[in-house]
């Protein structure tokens, strides 16, 4: 059993030591295989049947599951010293469509597909390097109230939804409260851009309680109000070009531009939109440097309204808003424009290229599902119900995290040596089957491990070529358990001795 697992899960409490070490022990079998389902990362049927009256049982419940590897995750953020964290929060569907026995399930997307969403919660450093799930939340809707949205705006936000954002916030705030030296910032997509969710933080501010600042791109062209205090600085807050409403993308529209940035972006198809009922066609992102032009305002929004049932009237509150729109896009291609909410000070423009910078690090919970899905193959589960299915879910988060984790230390950390990782049955069978027995006297720096972790995956690492992807990785992670078994099967060389 691989040394994090037992760091990972030594505080598991599930009630009985027996499950305990079966947890740990399924953890072990996924990691070593983690493209195989249970069934097949199982050594024999006693362990397959284990595996079933492990999920079977009640005690193995999905917080209780995930809460020592939160704590560990706390650990790792005391430890590091980190200055701010991000608590990037997205959901993820898992498609059971064709899994036509399991009860429990609900509809997707569209009413033919059938699944559960995995709400998550990743903590993420600056660097982005993830150190680790910090809350996740597994639901099926109902197919009764599939595709009522109308309903749902006048029901109180703790019945709709996406009472999700709001309740990982909450958990963003929790961490805030146990890590006082550390900024906190929730970040997450246009999904979030919710009313509630700037109130909550003003609310919580208000009553000195911990908060974590927001960090959200906006969805909504919200209406705006005007500052209480009648001497507010018109240089951060501007005003709207005549004739124009007052709104957010106005108001912006005639701020001044406080600098440019510039990146580059690969070729890509971007998701196709929906437009009354039926689905335009993919649109093509050509490979290209783009050159954004920055602004940033301090702004007042006026609150939406709230009927009486759904919860009421809710105060204004004030935020900054920082724009990055591309200059000159390609013919025929939409420019890249990102509007992004947030409770932190905006006043110059190194404050905003740092923000953009850091809203950058939500692709790390798409990276994350990316795993989960095409690494750890979680919508291949065989299970029949939804109680089992939960518990294995947070299992295959945990395991992704790892492989991400592992990946973005490598290339972030290269210097440091590969045992803060890997075990030694692992970094010296890997040596030893790329480099021979001769190579077993210098221990391999973590850089250099990843690198022929990923060479085992299919990464051709020529000279020019970037880091190993995450496909290398989890393929080579692999051949690494593999390896790892047999130099524990059969001991350390004379080679290796010597």
């Amino acid at each position: 059993m691989s040394e994090w697992i037992g760091e990972e899960f030594g505080a598991l409490r599930l009630g009985d030591e027996r499950l305990n070490e079966r947890a740990r022990r399924l953890l072990a079998r996924k990691w070593d295989q983690p493209q195989r389902s249970f069934s097949a990362a199982c050594r024999g049927r006693a362990e397959i049947e284990a595996a079933s009256r492990f999920f079977d049982n009640p005690k193995a419940a999905p917080d209780k599951i995930l809460a020592p590897h939160r704590a560990a995750t706390l650990e790792r953020i005391r430890q590091g010293g980190h200055r701010r964290v991000l608590l990037v929060q997205d959901t993820t569907e898992c498609d059971y469509t064709t899994h036509q026995k399991l009860q429990g399930s609900g509809p997707l997307s569209s009413p033919n597909r059938r699944g559960f969403f995995a709400h998550n919660l990743l903590v993420v450093t600056p660097e982005r390097v993830p150190l680790g799930l910090w809350y996740t939340f597994i639901f099926a809707r109902d197919d009764a109230e599939h595709g009522k949205s109308a309903e749902c705006k006048q029901r109180p936000i703790e019945q709709k939804e996406s009472f999700r954002w709001l309740e990982g916030y909450r958990e963003a705030c929790a961490l805030a409260g146990l890590v006082p030296e550390c900024e906190v910032l929730c970040v997450a997509d246009r999904e979030s851009d919710i009313y509630e969710l700037f109130v909550e933080y003003e609310q919580r501010l208000a009553r000195g309680l911990p908060v974590a600042h927001l960090l959200i791109r906006s969805k909504v062209d919200r209406c705006l109000a005007p500052f209480e205090s009648l001497g507010e600085a018109t240089a951060t807050t501007g005003e709207p070009a005549a004739g124009q409403p007052d709104k957010i993308l106005s108001r912006l529209a005639a701020a001044p531009v406080l600098g440019t940035v510039k990146f580059h972006v690969p070729e890509a198809v971007q998701r196709n939109k929906k437009v009354k009922g039926s689905r335009q066609p993919p649109v093509q992102r050509s490979a290209r440097t783009v050159e954004q032009e920055v602004k940033a305002l301090r702004i007042r929004l006026k609150p939406p309204y709230r009927s009486a049932a759904a919860g009421g009237a809710l105060p204004a509150v004030e935020l900054w808003v920082v724009e990055a729109r591309e200059l000159n896009p390609p013919a025929g291609e939409e420019a890249l424009v990102w509007v992004l909410l947030t409770t932190l000070p905006v006043a110059t423009f190194e404050q905003a290229a740092e923000l953009l910078e850091l809203y950058l690090c939500r692709w790390e919970i798409e990276l994350l599902h990316r795993v989960l899905k095409s690494g750890c193959k979680v919508e291949q589960i065989q299970q029949r119900f939804d109680f089992r299915i939960e518990p294995v879910i947070v299992l295959y988060l945990i395991v992704a995290w790892r492989l991400l984790y592992v990946m973005r230390l490598g290339r972030d950390c290269p210097e440091l040596p590969c045992d803060v990782v890997f075990d030694e049955s692992e970094w010296k069978s890997v040596v030893v089957v790329l480099k021979g027995r001769e190579a077993l006297g210098a221990k391999p720096t973590l850089g250099e491990m990843v690198l022929m972790v990923g060479e085992l995956g299919g990464h051709v690492r020529r000279k020019n070529d970037p880091q190993p992807g995450m496909k290398s990785m989890w393929i080579g992670m692999m051949c690494v358990a593999n390896f790892a078994r047999c130099w524990e099967a059969f001991g350390p060389t004379a080679a290796d001795t010597s």
